[in-house]
């Protein structure tokens, strides 16, 4: 292995790479069309990674959240749309998820007679954002869950395949 960077200030790119123990030389043998000083000019910011170069970097590094990384940081429709989640314990997301899940159900009694009329009037703006922000929570739970199958596939050997033809046959008997 090459010697460590001292570098203060360290990209989250160079973070990742060094914890897998990887030089740039080596890192870039194990990523399809990213070369060294590719990878260099990133984690310098001397030159803005693509879409492509992030995914390399995520599989190679085993950090899916550089995805999510680069887009809720680095991509302006991303910037708009995509919140930041943070990788954290199966155990913390799904009682994050419960807790979530359990603070929405009440509430959809009120949010069907919003949405009855197909529009939202001044009076019920409060309580519409409310319930938006609950569900904005519910769905960043969820966005966390995936984040962390991705991860756990990648760093433990999760059987992702049997995961994904799982999901796709309930899909089908449910319809």
């Amino acid at each position: 292995m090459g010697k460590q960077s001292t570098r203060k200030n360290k990209t989250i790119y160079q973070i990742c790479r060094e914890a897998q123990g990887l030089t740039r030389e080596k890192a870039a043998e194990l990523m399809d069309g990213i070369s060294d000083s590719k990878i260099e000019k990133i984690e310098y910011e001397l030159q803005e990674p693509t879409p492509y170069d992030i995914v390399q970097m995520a599989d190679c590094y085993k950090r899916p959240d550089l995805c999510n990384y680069y887009c809720s940081h680095k991509c302006a429709i991303g910037e708009r749309y995509v919140p930041e989640v943070e990788v954290s314990e199966l155990s913390s997301i799904i009682l994050e998820t419960i807790a979530s899940l359990n603070e929405i159900n009440p509430l959809t009694g009120r949010l069907i007679q919003i949405a009855r009329d197909g529009k939202i009037t001044d009076d019920e703006i409060k309580d519409f954002a409310f319930i938006s922000q609950k569900l904005d929570e519910v769905s960043l739970a969820i966005d966390s869950l995936n984040l962390w199958v991705d991860k756990t596939a990648s760093e433990n050997g999760l059987n992702i395949e049997l995961l994904n033809e799982t999901k796709e046959a309930l899909k089908k008997s449910s319809r």
